[in-house]
């Protein structure tokens, strides 16, 4: 009996670290457990686990229309992810990519609506202006966290804030479209909207924009210096300095980096899907982001992550039209991944380390 015991003990182990092996795994077993969860709390409003789960995927992705939008809810994740990735992994938390987009948006529409010339080099200008002003959003704390050493979660937070409020007064204001009845920007002229590409999908070109950027980030992280250095300035900076890592230039380039991302998100959404800003015209895109990234482990698993995550915010008022459960659960179902995911890594490292001793 002893032997067969240890026998199974050591196949669950194995089980568990196999399951364990990768950040990502932890992701998707995060992500499986709060599809459960969700399926639990359905039944406090009385509706059918399984039709509550199935009214979320349809309303995502039955029909062409469906998975078009979601693909366009996507980009900005996938954006906004990398937005919180790349700084992360320098030591840089970035959660200012709500008011970086925002603020990245309002300036897209101003190029665009003030700008003439050739679409390319209209679409081309908005979208570079929109990575700058998210650029400039990160500036402050970014200063406050190299010189005063602030804490940069508190000075992103409160950009957001900044951010927000500046685009709002904006709108109501001095760039409010003298037509529209409430507080509304112009809208984004038709020959400087982001193209469909194929144009028989219907998918702007944003989307793929977003993935090629994903993929070029995995690239550099995997295989460039600097994205080893990246990775080196987030896991010690004094054994980066003692290497001859210029730390400083390696952080601040990653924060500007993600800020620009994440206003190029603003941009892309902007000029492909909502084509004039407005008195909360946004999704929280930038906190998700969050989700996105830890979830997403790189930039390569980013990419499904955001799909997923896509998934839920459009298939939410599907699900709640279909079977009466609120659509607000999404936003649980959207934190409680993180959660978890932030919990099974602590105990399987907390695993290893008595296993060590």
């Amino acid at each position: 009996m002893d032997s067969k015991s240890t026998i199974r003990k050591s196949k669950g182990s194995s089980f568990i670290q196999w399951i364990f092996k990768s950040e990502f795994s932890i992701s998707i077993l995060s992500l499986l457990i709060s599809l459960a969860v969700l399926a639990l709390m359905s039944l406090i409003y009385g509706a059918d686990p399984w039709a509550v789960i199935s009214s979320l995927f349809q309303g995502a992705l039955r029909g062409k229309r469906s998975i078009v939008f979601t693909l366009m809810q996507m980009a900005p994740l996938i954006l906004t992810g990398l937005a919180v990735y790349i700084p992360y992994k320098a030591g840089f938390f970035n959660i200012g990519g709500q008011g970086q987009l925002e603020i990245g948006a309002l300036a897209a529409v101003f190029v665009t609506t003030n700008m003439k010339g050739s679409p390319f080099v209209v679409i081309t200008v908005a979208l570079l202006v929109s990575m700058a002003v998210g650029i400039v959003a990160v500036l402050i704390p970014l200063f406050l966290k190299v010189k005063r050493g602030a804490n940069e979660v508190t000075t992103t937070i409160m950009m957001n804030f900044t951010c927000v409020n500046l685009v709002y007064a904006l709108v109501t204001s001095v760039m409010k479209d003298p037509k529209a009845f409430y507080g509304a920007t112009r809208a984004v002229p038709a020959e400087y909207q982001l193209m469909a590409f194929p144009s028989a999908t219907g998918v702007h070109i944003g989307v793929w924009l977003a993935v090629l950027i994903a993929l070029i980030a995995a690239w550099l992280m995997k295989n460039s210096v600097t994205g080893f250095q990246l990775k080196a300035v987030g896991y010690n900076q004094q054994a980066a300095k003692t290497a001859g890592i210029n730390v400083g230039k390696i952080l601040k380039g990653s924060v500007i980096a993600g800020a620009a991302l994440a206003g190029l998100a603003g941009g892309i959404e902007v000029m492909g899907v909502t084509y004039r800003v407005a008195e909360g015209w946004a999704l929280p895109w930038g906190f998700t982001g969050v989700s996105v990234a830890f979830l997403g482990a790189n930039p390569l698993g980013i990419i499904p992550v955001a799909f997923i995550l896509a998934i839920l915010e459009t298939g939410a008022r599907y699900m709640q039209a279909m079977t009466g459960v609120p659509s607000a659960m999404i936003s649980i179902m959207q934190g409680i991944p993180v959660v978890l995911f932030v919990c099974l890594n602590s105990w399987f490292m907390l695993r290893k380390l008595k296993g060590k001793n």
